[in-house]
């Protein structure tokens, strides 16, 4: 059950609980349109997201051409935060952040920040997931 939630927890931000991956991303959708199976869909989903450290925004709108254009394109929405890796050590899970390149020297001789994370928060970050992107993960609403 822990191994599913970690998973779960790789594919979405943290912060505002929607899907890494956009569903508008032509590679992503080629993926997961024909795939049925519920566990399948996880797993090319997970694949997908796991490598993901950023929640992606939305491209900003032009301004100066923007009448001209059709319908504009639906966004994903993302929040723009840095995502933690997630670890799992005994029946525990733990976050961790990686330090930017911009980071001075003495910060980089340190190992990157690794701190618990408690059920608390993990079932608020669960409680953020929509719907539309619960399908998209193979799970039942």
């Amino acid at each position: 059950f822990i191994v599913k939630v970690k998973k779960i927890l790789e594919c979405i931000c943290v912060n505002c609980g929607r899907l890494k991956a956009d569903s508008s991303d032509p590679t992503f959708a080629d993926r997961i349109r024909h795939i049925r199976d519920p566990k399948a869909r996880m797993q090319a989903v997970w694949n997908f997201c796991k490598g993901k450290m950023v929640c992606e925004t939305d491209e900003p709108k032009d301004e100066t051409d923007g009448a001209d254009q059709e319908e504009p394109k639906k966004g994903h929405g993302g929040c723009g935060a840095q995502q933690p890796l997630v670890r799992k050590e005994g029946l525990k899970l733990f976050v961790q952040y990686k330090r930017g390149k911009d980071e001075d020297e003495e910060a980089k001789s340190l190992q990157p920040d690794k701190r618990l994370f408690p059920a608390s928060e993990v079932y608020t970050a669960l409680k953020k997931i929509s719907d539309s992107d619960l399908h998209l993960l193979g799970l039942s609403v």
